[in-house]
């Protein structure tokens, strides 16, 4: 490489002599083979019984309370089991077994917050 050429402009210009380069770039924030993120949504709540999951952040006991409130009165025969009947703490919830809690309550669903 003379002293006039950049390094960065000596390997655009061997890539230009040699062809059509191919990268392939993995996105490091997920698994490559993920085909189901979320479970499937539900058709209605009508009539169903979920639960609140708090990892105990954010101000929780005032956004579950304003969230059960909107969604009690837009759907009347919903019954939401509140969060301060699960363990809370984002060490608590983040396991495999805080499912399991919310199956054997006969929930379908559970709403999972709050941001930080």
């Amino acid at each position: 490489m003379n002293s006039g050429t950049s390094r960065s402009g000596s390997s655009a210009a061997l890539a230009r002599e040699s062809g059509a380069v191919t990268l392939e770039v993995f996105n490091p924030c997920s698994g490559i083979e993920t085909t189901q993120v979320h479970a499937p949504r539900l058709d209605t709540l009508a009539g169903k019984t979920i639960c609140e999951v708090s990892n105990a952040s954010w101000e929780d006991r005032r956004t579950f309370a304003r969230l059960r409130d909107l969604l009690q009165k837009r759907i009347p025969d919903l019954k939401i089991i509140p969060a301060a009947e699960f363990p809370m703490g984002s060490r608590q919830i983040d396991n495999d077994n805080i499912g399991d809690l919310v199956k054997a309550t006969g929930a379908v669903g559970a709403i999972v917050g709050n941001a930080a």
